[in-house]
């Protein structure tokens, strides 16, 4: 069976950015304002069960900026309690200043759609959802607040880089980045987050698995000999 090849999206970049690769990926090729706009329903609907759609600005420079959006779960947002809020009747007809609104650097915030007042799904920017950590390891903020955790922001400058005389590189440079920490009520750290934004370092607070830690010191088969007194059976391998 010859293989159907779908055309592109009125008003999609044809070359998808490096950046969105991976997201296009998993999700699929992103969809034009217009096109959003027209199957608007349909695309929300599809959110509400937990597909997202991209969302790509009609403008070639979205090739080098961050103007993708996507339409996403509210699983997707850390903290939708604080976001903007739109009725989905009206985001609609003016759903290029709700994407806008999402991606602007370095103060969009996502923006939460609601139907009958009630939050249903999120616009957010698509950079947020790259290299997420799984589901069942993300940190919920407001549940970890409730229980009586604490969650820390700090902001890294990072660090520009730097060579040698000869040009080759001495240290990488360092991207600013916001961290979140997450701890305990009793000061124990259980996971932090990273991220452009506050917003994008709350979404990635994550708590690392259990087999990425031990108490057990590495095994040292050179290492101090065991006691005389051990019985015969713990000195066989």
């Amino acid at each position: 069976m010859e293989e159907t090849k779908p055309a592109g999206p009125t008003g999609v970049p044809a070359r998808v950015p490096p950046r969105y690769k991976e997201l296009v990926e998993q999700w699929g090729a992103a969809v034009g304002v217009e096109d959003a706009r027209t199957r608007w329903g349909k695309l929300v609907a599809a959110a509400e069960d937990g597909t997202v759609t991209l969302i790509a600005m009609d403008t070639t420079a979205s090739l080098g900026y961050p103007t993708w959006a996507a339409l996403a779960p509210l699983d997707k947002v850390a903290d939708p309690g604080r976001c903007p809020v739109w009725p989905l009747t009206s985001a609609r007809p003016r759903l290029a200043d709700v994407v806008l609104a999402a991606t602007r650097f370095p103060d969009g915030a996502p923006q939460i759609l609601t139907r009958h007042r009630r939050p249903v799904v999120a616009l957010v920017a698509a950079l947020t959802l790259v290299d997420l950590p799984p589901d069942g390891e993300r940190i919920d903020v407001d549940a970890h607040l409730r229980s009586g955790g604490t969650i820390t922001l700090e902001y890294d400058y990072g660090h520009p880089g730097s060579t040698y005389e000869d040009g080759e590189v001495d240290q990488e440079p360092i991207p600013e980045r916001y961290i979140a920490r997450a701890k305990e009520p009793d000061g124990g750290e259980i996971g932090q987050g990273e991220g452009d934004s506050v917003a994008e370092a709350l979404l990635r607070l994550w708590r690392p698995p259990a087999h990425l830690y031990s108490d057990e010191p590495p095994f040292d088969p050179w290492g101090k000999p065991p006691p005389d007194d051990l019985p015969e059976s713990a000195l066989r391998f």
